[in-house]
């Protein structure tokens, strides 16, 4: 059964107004007809992200999910702490502000920690450093010192780099797979673990 639709005249003022402000354009229609599979093609970048980086069986940062997510302002794969202090995320992220995607691999905060712990000694710096050392071929990894951010430090790279390459998606990939390694390898993520659990 089809359910009739508002008209204008039946809405309220304000309503109207986001209507006339927010047209759909032909743009957004051909960004419907390719979202899946774009999305198709974003989970074979997961998955070979997954085949290039396995973690040592006793790293302990977990997969949280099997499938990537949210598909809202990001998408890809977390990772966290058996604590559920930190979380790392690696995938294509466009932010809430709708920014230009990205792909991404970075190490946030989650509610059980107080970043400013993090923060006020530098730690992010430190283990931003520490994770470059094994990662400068690729690119170099920032820290975030925003306070009000629950951001600490991470790679990102601009979906756009990779379209030169013979086969961006699985570069794209790559990029993922080595900026995980690097976090672990350098120790970077185990440190900032350790500094986050004591009291």
């Amino acid at each position: 059964m089809i359910e009739p639709v508002p008209q204008p005249s039946d809405l309220p003022p304000a309503e109207v107004a986001a209507l006339r402000t927010e047209p759909v354009v032909l743009e957004d229609l051909a960004a419907l007809i390719r979202l899946p599979s774009l999305f198709e093609k974003l989970d074979r970048v997961m998955l070979e992200v997954q085949r290039q980086y396995v973690p040592p069986e006793d790293f302990p940062f977990r997969l949280l999910a099997d499938r990537p997510g949210d598909g809202v302002r990001e998408y890809g794969l977390s990772f966290s702490d058996p604590q559920r202090l930190l979380r790392t995320f690696a995938g294509i992220s466009w932010g809430a502000e709708g920014h230009d995607p990205i792909w991404e691999v970075r190490v946030e905060a989650l509610p059980a920690l107080d970043p400013a712990r993090v923060r006020n000694g530098g730690f992010h710096r430190i283990a931003a450093k520490r994770a470059e050392t094994r990662f400068s071929d690729w690119d170099r990894f920032w820290h975030e010192d925003n306070p009000k951010s629950w951001l600490l430090f991470g790679a990102s790279a601009s979906c756009t780099r990779f379209f030169e390459e013979d086969h961006p998606d699985s570069t794209a990939a790559n990029y993922l797979a080595s900026a995980l390694y690097a976090l672990q390898s350098s120790g970077a993520l185990q440190a900032l673990l350790n500094l986050a659990t004591q009291e």
